[in-house]
């Protein structure tokens, strides 16, 4: 038995003794954003209810890790800043009466991360930043005719939250995220009305308390780190 741990921790050394030297990453990846189901404060039976059965989304994100290597000292872990320059994503719902909902958004997200190396090539990072949403757009379109739509609901900048966990290996970045954010959708023909409104005197029975919507979701990407 000693032996045997002897070996398993002679290994386990020679792991750590071969991890990479880490350091500043560039990425883009693109991949799958799934809306959650409690979009504008929402249940699934609520999306139901009208007709909403299916939802999906596609997520880009352009951005650097800058490691602070001085922190620990170490080659195999280091405390970062994880800043993402750009990123846009979209989420549809699918309604059985071709009515649907699409919502866009932009921004810039940006926040600590750590990173560990217990291997060569193979990096994990695990981050929480500040999402810098530069605006946020609602759409309701008939299907497949989203270009012919007329009602938008517009947000002006705001400010949400995420955190997630990168598993790179060599150039290959994989990562899963959860992401929020309430933005203000104004009503583009009349600057009185949000989106949260409607939603909430169709199912809340309020006169509009509230204008901001939750916008939570989980984004599963694939994509390059060099």
């Amino acid at each position: 038995m000693k032996k045997a741990t002897i070996f398993l921790l002679l290994i386990f050394t020679s792991f750590i003794g071969f991890a990479q030297q880490l350091d500043n990453q560039f990425y883009f990846r693109v991949g799958y954003s799934s809306p959650s189901w409690k979009h504008f404060g929402l249940q699934e039976q609520d999306w139901n209810d009208l007709g909403f059965e299916s939802k999906a989304g596609v997520n880009f994100e352009l951005g650097s890790i800058f490691l602070i290597k001085s922190i620990l000292n170490r080659d195999d872990m280091a405390f970062g800043i994880n800043a993402d320059y750009l990123y846009a994503t979209f989420h549809n719902f699918d309604n059985e009466y071709d009515i649907n909902i699409g919502v866009f958004r932009a921004g810039s997200k940006v926040g600590p991360s750590f990173t560990y190396s217990p291997v060569d090539k193979l990096e994990f990072d695990i981050y929480a930043k500040l999402d810098f949403a530069w605006g946020t757009g609602l759409v309701t379109y008939y299907d497949d005719m989203i270009d012919d739509a007329e009602d938008f609901f517009l947000s002006k900048a705001d400010f949400g939250f995420s955190t997630g966990l990168n598993i790179r290996y060599g150039i290959l970045m994989l990562g899963i995220e959860f992401n929020t954010i309430s933005p203000e959708l104004e009503y583009d023909d009349d600057p009185d009305i949000y989106w949260q409104y409607l939603v909430d005197a169709e199912f809340n029975n309020s006169n509009g308390n509230d204008n901001k919507s939750k916008l939570p979701c989980m984004n599963f990407t694939i994509g390059m780190s060099f």
